[in-house]
């Protein structure tokens, strides 16, 4: 670690090497041990920094500010009030479940009528190469 890093963790954490992340107290400790002197004078610095901002007075905001910012935040939905606004929303949600059944029914019988006729092109097709023999051949 050399003076610039140094100083610059100290500013941001303060004049105590034990507040500073777990993964740089240890280089901190031996650049304290080999440049003692620069050291102290960065963690005197910041600890003077601590000291005025550990005793600065807590200010807590006014009645005015709080509810200025309650006033600024997103209103919530207001809930459907009216009985035609509640009918008409279920009626669009029956709507929708009237149509996906329908839906579901017209490609139900597609699928099957298409099937249906697949199937039949098979029988076809067997009796005709001799595959499949009629029930009344003695053969």
């Amino acid at each position: 670690m050399n003076l610039d890093r140094f100083q610059t963790l100290a500013d941001a954490f303060g004049g105590s090497i034990t507040r500073w992340p777990v993964d740089v107290q240890d280089a901190a400790f031996a650049f304290t041990a080999a440049s003692p002197d620069e050291a102290a004078l960065a963690l005197a610095a910041a600890r003077d920094l601590d000291e005025a901002l550990d005793g600065a007075e807590r200010l807590l905001p006014g009645a005015a500010l709080r509810q200025r910012i309650i006033d600024a935040a997103p209103k919530t939905r207001r809930p459907m009030r009216t009985p035609f606004q509640r009918w008409l929303a279920a009626a669009g949600v029956g709507a929708g479940l009237a149509a996906a059944t329908a839906a579901g029914l017209i490609a139900g019988v597609n699928l099957s009528a298409a099937s249906a006729g697949e199937d039949a092109l098979l029988i076809a097709a067997a009796y005709s190469s001799g595959l499949v023999l009629d029930e009344g051949d003695a053969s």
